[in-house]
């Protein structure tokens, strides 16, 4: 009897002590986030290296599984993987930087010298509709002039980071040191993770017990797979629909289609809601050009997202997180509230691990209940 009340005892003083922390961690959200950031920059490099090898790994064991000396000499296999990997992404950036990007500045610097011309076009095309319905006339003079002070400050803002980057030698030095201590974590880490893993399961096994062993095991298990799903996923998703999206434009004729393509596969990186918030963005350039392009874009759109979300996208991705929407739109809000666009990105995969974590915890609970 006494056992059992001290135990309760005890249940009842964890339980308490566990709701002052959440208080006292609701009410000082701020200053622990800025403590992590702080402890976290200390890190940067191993957590770059880490995010790099996390999001070449798929890719390094494809090549490594397709090379013909695995069985033989499985070092240099791995080595020639992770050489390839890096090859083909290097690859990769080159064409971009050399083709891609400058095409899109020259749309961007075309489109901000004509947007006068287009706001006129576009009152004049309102004016004309007004008269013809007998409507009040719009004035899209308030918000030419709000565009054109946003386009206005973001090119200032630009030119003012390129210009101090530039200036600020030792800033650009430590970047780059930085990006290179990355890339060596990241190639040890593809190159030697099997031996990685290997030992840190030999530690776990060695200070703690069977049952916290097999926790974290699940724990982790549960995180590689949602981060995988969603790393993965909102990649392939971005490039198949800003690759969709070009391809539709440049066939139907629109205005600017690697701009607004590029610009619709970037935000779709943002889970459900990205891709929308690019095409509105891009819905309201173009109706600056020709309001019935602008229309014609809004069909081309929602017939994308249907063909590429109900039939591409699960046949080459796969499963969804399993996220409800109504909980993928709060971790986003959430997210970008706490850390900007870092937790617009990582607020759903860590709120999908939490999900995960408690739905599968509710129904083995259920099963014992039961039993």
């Amino acid at each position: 009897m006494v056992t059992i009340k001290s135990r309760l005892v005890k249940q009842i003083m964890l339980l308490i002590a566990f709701a002052a922390f959440m208080a006292w961690l609701a009410a000082n959200t701020s200053l622990v986030w800025q403590g992590f950031k702080t402890f976290a920059s200390f890190f940067n490099a191993l957590l770059v290296g880490i995010a790099i090898a996390f999001i070449l790994n798929k890719p390094c064991m494809y090549i490594d599984d397709r090379l013909g000396l695995k069985k033989k000499m499985p070092a240099l296999n791995r080595g020639l993987a992770v050489m390839l990997t890096y090859l083909l992404v290097f690859l990769i950036l080159f064409v971009l930087t050399m083709f891609v990007v400058p095409q899109i500045i020259n749309s961007i610097q075309d489109f901000i010298q004509r947007v006068s011309t287009y706001a006129a076009n576009s009152q004049a095309w309102m004016d004309r509709v007004s008269e013809t319905l007998r409507l009040q006339k719009i004035d899209l003079s308030s918000f030419t002039t709000q565009l054109l002070d946003s386009i206005k400050g973001f090119t200032e803002n630009l030119s003012g980071v390129v210009s101090s980057i530039i200036g600020i030698t030792a800033g650009v030095i430590a970047f780059l040191f930085n990006l290179f201590i990355a890339l060596i974590f990241s190639i040890y880490l593809l190159a030697g993770k099997e031996s990685i893993l290997r030992n840190c399961r030999r530690v776990c096994r060695s200070y703690l017990s069977d049952e916290i062993y097999g926790k974290l095991r699940y724990v982790y298990h549960v995180i590689v797979d949602v981060f995988n799903k969603f790393v993965y996923g909102q990649l392939t998703e971005a490039v198949i629909l800003g690759v969709l999206c070009f391809a539709g434009m440049m066939v139907l004729g629109f205005d600017y289609p690697l701009m607004i393509s590029t610009l619709v596969g970037v935000t779709a990186l943002v889970p459900m809601i990205g891709a929308y918030i690019g095409g509105a963005i891009s819905v309201l350039l173009l109706a600056l050009i020709s309001p019935i392009q602008a229309l014609w874009f809004i069909v081309f759109l929602v017939v994308l997202q249907q063909l590429e979300g109900n039939l591409i996208y699960p046949r080459v991705v796969g499963g969804s997180l399993g996220l409800p929407g109504i909980w993928v739109l709060l971790a986003t809000i959430v997210g970008s509230g706490l850390a900007g666009p870092l937790g617009i990105l990582l607020g759903v995969p860590i709120a999908t691990v939490l999900y995960t974590l408690l739905k599968n915890d509710v129904r083995r609970r259920e099963i014992l209940e039961e039993s």
